[in-house]
Formats: C-alpha cells, sequence, structure tokens
C-alpha cells in the first residue's frame, strides 16, 4: 500500500480515538451496550457488503485507497478494530488496563504503519509484511501513552507485548 493511502487509512482508523474517549468518560456498562450494539449494525452492514457484489463495489469505491486487499471479500479492519475494543471492554474491568490497550491500538499501530512504511527497511514479518522500524515506532509510543495510566515497567512490558503481537502473521486481523 502506498504512503498516501497508507495515511488515508490511518485517518480513518482514528475513529477509533471515539472509542477510547467514549470508554474514558463513560461507565463501562454503557460502553459495552453503544459499543455492543454499533458492532451489530456494523457486522450486518459488513455481512451484507461481502454477500452483495453491488453493495461491495460501492462501499470500495466510496473508501477508495484505504481497504487492504484482503478486505475486499471480507470484514473490513473497521469491524475488527471495533470487536477487538469491545472486548477488550468486556473482558477487563479495570480502566487503567484497558485505556492503554486501546491506546495501543491507535497510536501504536497507526504509528507502526506509517513508521514501517516510510522508514522500514529491515523486515522480520511476512503476509503482511511488517518492519523492526515500524515495531519500534509501536512499542515506543505504546509505551509513552501506557505510562499516563501505570507504572513505567509494566507500561514498557506491554507496549513491546503488544508490538509482539501485532508483528505476528496471525490467522486473523491484527486490529483483533
Amino acid at each position: 500500500m502506498s504512503l498516501q493511502n497508507e495515511i488515508k487509512r490511518k485517518a480513518f482508523h482514528h475513529l477509533s480515538l471515539l472509542y477510547l474517549g467514549i470508554y474514558w468518560i463513560s461507565p463501562r456498562w454503557l460502553s459495552m451496550v453503544l459499543f455492543g450494539f454499533i458492532l451489530l449494525v456494523l457486522g450486518k452492514i459488513e455481512f451484507l457488503r461481502i454477500r452483495r457484489p453491488e453493495l461491495n463495489a460501492w462501499f470500495l469505491a466510496k473508501f477508495d485507497g484505504i481497504h487492504r486487499d484482503r478486505e475486499v471479500l471480507a470484514p473490513s479492519g473497521i469491524f475488527w478494530t471495533l470487536l477487538g475494543c469491545w472486548l477488550t471492554i468486556v473482558i477487563f474491568t479495570n480502566k487503567r488496563i484497558v485505556l492503554p490497550a486501546l491506546g495501543f491500538l491507535v497510536f501504536g499501530d497507526t504509528l507502526a504503519a506509517l513508521a514501517g512504511n516510510k522508514w522500514g527497511k529491515h523486515h522480520w514479518g511476512k503476509n503482511p509484511p511488517k518492519t523492526w522500524e515500524g515495531s519500534a515506532a509501536f512499542a515506543a509510543v505504546s509505551a509513552v501513552w501506557a505510562m499516563l495510566f501505570v507504572r513505567w515497567p509494566v507500561a514498557i512490558l506491554g507496549a513491546l507485548s503488544a508490538a509482539w503481537i501485532e508483528a505476528r502473521p496471525l490467522p486473523y486481523d491484527d486490529n483483533l
């Protein structure tokens, strides 16, 4: 994906800041219900998009340049991002854990993609290719974000763990 398209994709990906902000200011139960409802609606849209070629063509044309090739006939990163956020909120009850995790997704994932695309020279992953430079950017920004919520050793360990997981060739979308 070109750097320009990656920037467009990550700008759209930053809508995840809404999830983070809503969770930050709302009671946990409200976030779970609201995100669950949005997830059901988005899931229905994704199901219809994948099953109806004309609807899929319309969405792909409307959001040109921000989808990955593997998302043409599969759920988009938007669906997996929201599902990952919702599951994180459901599974973990402590905001001091959830907020860093959501920040890893928003800030770490974005910087990893942009830094890896722009400066990445040392590849270490396949499908999709990952770079040491992108993973280092992910870990650095994630650690700084996490230090706002937890002690620095925990923040660094969490950021390094998340960067490692993000770089793995997983059988599902890494935003989950």
